[in-house]
């Protein structure tokens, strides 16, 4: 498997254990009176699914901002390197992302317009709206999201920038079926001791970040010295 979406299920599965927080009380809110059977997993791959095709949108607008910036020289690196040590940084310091992201502005009124539709459709949980549920979840505030749509810009195309998202989303999902079919068996100070798990996730995921900087920067190099290569070959 590339080693670009391989970051993206491990980013993704890192931040599951982070979503016990923030989105298993949703998944947990939706679970309505069904526990079993074939309509507890089609409303759950529908709200999963939902998620992970608003990650996919988010990626894929990064993925043009990033190509956007194609025109800087070593930028995927300097992202690459600057999303690793967010990363390290955050397992070393136990930091939530979702405080600081909390902190912008001009980001509340938007993301207060999202909870309120939530609410709206979470009232009425058909299995029809548990898609649309899915999709505004994914817009909700989570600096993990936020980081992976950082990596996805180093990608510098949209369809990669879409498809790192996509499987960003994917990694989530395991966690995310597990606490929507046994949600009730999973109080909360358990969710909150699996929590403090994904700081050393955290570490994992910015030293496999800092592998990929240094490939794509050895990468580059190659590309460079071919040239030079080639007209030495000439000139013998």
């Amino acid at each position: 498997m590339n080693e670009l979406y391989l970051t993206a299920l491990g980013l993704g599965f890192a931040g599951s254990f982070h979503c016990l927080g923030m989105c298993g009380p949703i998944a947990l809110a939706i679970q309505g009176g069904q526990t079993s059977g074939p309509k507890l997993f089609l409303d759950r791959l529908l709200y999963n699914l939902g998620r992970a095709m608003t990650y996919g949108f988010l990626g894929a607008i990064a993925g043009l901002i990033g190509h956007g910036l194609s025109w800087l020289v070593g930028y995927q690196v300097y992202l690459t390197v600057f999303l690793a040590v967010m990363m390290i940084a955050f397992g070393i310091f136990a930091i939530n992302p979702d405080k600081l992201l909390n902190m912008v502005p001009f980001l509340g009124g938007w993301f207060q317009w999202i909870r309120k539709q939530l609410g709206k459709f979470m009232r009425d949980a058909k299995w029809y709206n548990f898609f649309t549920i899915g999709v505004l979840n994914g817009f909700l505030p989570c600096g993990l999201v936020y980081m992976a749509m950082i990596a996805a810009l180093s990608t510098g195309n949209a369809f990669e920038g879409m498809s790192y998202m996509i499987a960003f989303g994917m990694g989530t999902i395991p966690m995310m079926f597990g606490v929507a079919v046994a949600g009730q068996f999973l109080e909360a100070k358990v969710r909150s001791k699996v929590k403090k798990i994904y700081p050393v996730l955290f570490l994992a995921m910015g030293a496999l970040l800092m592998m990929r900087a240094y490939n794509i920067h050895e990468s580059s190099k190659e590309l460079a010295e071919k040239p030079m290569e080639q007209v030495e070959m000439k000139c013998h």
